[in-house]
């Protein structure tokens, strides 16, 4: 039960990525989801960077 939560913060960085991503990706108006896919690989980043810090600090 110790890294019950772990999964939800990568889940949820990875989504909020993809949401401002998305929400870049309309205001620009651009054709095709660059944003969108870069948010979400970086939300990736972030997440599994606090996923991995979470694993070593417990």
């Amino acid at each position: 039960m110790r890294f019950a939560g772990l999964g939800t913060t990568l889940a949820v960085s990875i989504a909020l990525g993809a949401f401002g991503g998305k929400k870049l990706d309309d205001y620009l108006g651009t054709d095709k989801p660059l944003c969108t896919a870069a948010g979400a690989l970086l939300g990736l980043g972030i997440g599994m960077w606090s996923v991995l810090s979470g694993i070593q600090s417990k």
